[in-house]
């Protein structure tokens, strides 16, 4: 494949993604790391993507997100669909049956459901997809109200977190908008759902975040906890992130070991 080929094709690739790391342009065009990372700096310098750390993401996107330009939840359940698979399945195995547990709004924490089946938990949410999908008879489900916020499926506001004060969980399951490695920080699209997931942690035992790697070098509107903060963060290792600066609490799964 020629230079401009590949350059067509990267952009191509990460308009549709969003984001889409080093190594998995590597895989899709049979090249070397080191000629991706040089072609994303070229493509870069021609703002036809936008280089971050660990790949590239869509100049398309390149705004930070907020309520306002933040895809709908509908939109979101049919991007990287086999990584939120991996990262809920993962996700799902920490809870212990009749367990006590916060699932957060996003199609990431919604992958979760077919995974959590059978474990006669209690589950408390805000989120109106985890809501119209559940159909799990061996576990109670508990919807918090609130003010609801469309575009999101979920409920906010001081209602959601007054309803959410009455429950203690053993897990606090996270979803968010972007995460940042380097300084350590995670991202949401707006104030109001950062609310709830701060009070679900405060509540929690232990939290545990899930991110695809669509999501890593995306900035949004609020940065509402330190990925210190959590137990365990759980992502696809299509991030292409140097052994020596993932932090300990990440568990990166491999998507070509992944079985279902």
């Amino acid at each position: 494949m020629i230079t401009d080929e590949r350059y067509a094709k990267i952009v191509e690739i990460t308009n549709a993604k969003g984001f889409i790391s080093t190594k998995a342009l590597a895989q899709k065009l049979n090249v070397t790391e080191t000629t991706i990372r040089r072609d994303c700096e070229e493509l870069s310098k021609k703002k036809m993507i936008i280089r971050v750390h660990g790949g590239a993401k869509s100049i398309l996107h390149k705004n930070i997100l907020s309520d306002r330009n933040e895809r709908t939840m509908k939109d979101h359940a049919f991007c990287n669909t086999k990584e939120k698979d991996i990262v809920a399945k993962k996700a799902a195995s920490m809870v212990k049956n009749g367990s006590c547990i916060f699932l957060d709004g996003g199609t990431s924490i919604l992958a979760m459901l077919k995974y959590l089946e059978g474990k006669k938990n209690k589950i408390v949410t805000h989120s109106k997809l985890i809501v119209s999908n559940f159909c799990d008879y061996n576990a109670e489900l508990f919807c918090i109200g609130g003010k609801l916020i469309p575009e999101f499926a979920m409920c906010t506001g001081p209602l959601t977190l007054s309803g959410l004060e009455r429950f203690n969980f053993d897990y606090a399951f996270i979803g968010c908008a972007g995460i940042d490695i380097k300084r350590k920080l995670v991202y949401t699209a707006e104030m109001d759902t950062m609310a709830v997931k701060q009070k679900a942690m405060s509540l929690a035992k232990k939290s545990y975040l899930l991110v695809d790697s669509s999501k890593f070098g995306v900035k949004g509107f609020c940065s509402f906890i330190s990925t210190d903060d959590f137990d365990a963060i759980f992502s696809d290792n299509n991030i292409n992130i140097d052994a020596n600066d993932i932090p300990k609490n990440f568990v990166l799964i491999d998507t070509n070991k992944a079985i279902f």
